[in-house]
């Protein structure tokens, strides 16, 4: 089944949760667009004795990696068509991933984030392709992360980013997959909480500071290694209510209380605080894992003996800005014009 909309129970998992799976959210002809575009930097690449994962860390930007001569101006950032145009000497008609990029994959995210204004339009903030060598299950593995601390604390306080990992390879715990820690589930106890949980979604503001919210409970990080070597060995299969979203492989959980401690950590004995599940994701290619940037994620080293691709756009409400006014990134607007 093609899961190419959101529902509202979709949205009120995200934001409860901080990640969603939309499995086979891409059309067949969708995922050759990007397979083909992948394997052809790839192969570039690789011709000019790039090691993908020593060099490069698995990550390829489509732009900057060498495959197409550097743009004459760096105005594209901020313009959709400037933007096209490059992007299209990549892979041209019919082979683009334009449709994908702009259309698709944003139109399916934009649910996920508060509204977009004039002022502050859904943007492509970001596009890499995550790709994995084989029988690198030793150096492709991801650390612990959220992938807001790549931007700068102010910005991190200011502009919403959602990062869309579009799985073009089936991905298994063998190949390199996901493990999602999902936001702790913590106590509406405290009033301003409770009335940023009953509609997050009114503004920028109250948006990030529900999401901050929920992150700030988190606990240590458990040891990566430990928590693979445990979801190896306990691997189970549920649900959760408004989505199916992997495989979720039950941790320790900590007491339930009715207080949430103000801005502190989950720590042991830590009260208003429940560890969820730890989160596998293992599924289709044509499936996106919708990331909130303030989420908790790693992921598994390739061990298999084939690529492992996966493509992953980053979008913003906002052109993302550093806290002396520059850009950050891209901060290319998904529509051609907005009204209203």
């Amino acid at each position: 089944m093609n899961e190419s909309t959101i529902t509202e129970a979709d949205k009120r998992f995200f934001h409860r949760n901080g990640f969603l799976i939309k499995e086979n959210a891409l059309a067949p002809e969708e995922i050759g667009v990007l397979r083909r575009e992948a394997d052809c930097l790839l192969n570039f690449l690789m011709s000019e004795n790039v090691d993908i994962m020593k060099d490069l860390g698995g990550i390829i930007e489509p732009i900057p990696c060498g495959y197409i001569d550097p743009p004459d101006s760096q105005m594209y950032i901020l313009s959709k068509k400037a933007y096209t145009n490059i992007r299209n000497r990549i892979t041209e008609e019919p082979d683009t991933v334009v449709p994908v990029l702009f259309g698709k994959i944003p139109a399916l995210a934009r649910p996920l984030f508060p509204p977009e204004t004039r002022d502050n339009p859904l943007c492509l903030f970001n596009e890499q392709y995550i790709i994995k060598s084989p029988k690198t299950s030793s150096t492709s593995s991801f650390a612990w992360h959220q992938d807001s601390q790549y931007m700068d604390p102010s910005a991190q306080k200011t502009f919403p980013i959602i990062s869309c990992w579009v799985a073009l390879d089936d991905v298994t715990i063998s190949n390199g997959t996901l493990l999602i820690e999902p936001f702790p589930k913590v106590s509406t106890g405290d009033p301003s909480f409770a009335a940023l949980a009953e509609n997050p979604l009114d503004n920028i503001e109250s948006y990030l500071q529900y999401f901050q919210h929920l992150a700030s409970c988190y606990g240590p990080e458990m040891d990566r290694d430990k928590a693979m070597a445990e979801v190896k060995a306990q691997k189970l299969t549920r649900g959760l209510e408004g989505t199916r979203h992997g495989n979720l492989i039950e941790m320790e959980k900590q007491e339930y209380h009715n207080d949430v401690p103000q801005g502190e950590g989950a720590g042991e004995g830590s009260r208003g605080i429940c560890r969820d599940p730890y989160v596998l994701v293992e599924a289709p290619a044509g499936s996106i894992v919708f990331l909130s940037g303030f989420v908790r994620h790693c992921s598994f080293g390739n061990a298999s003996s084939t690529f492992r691709r996966v493509f992953m756009p980053q979008y913003s409400i906002g052109k993302v800005e550093s806290e002396d006014g520059g850009l950050i990134s891209l901060a290319v607007p998904c529509s051609d014009h907005l009204h209203g």
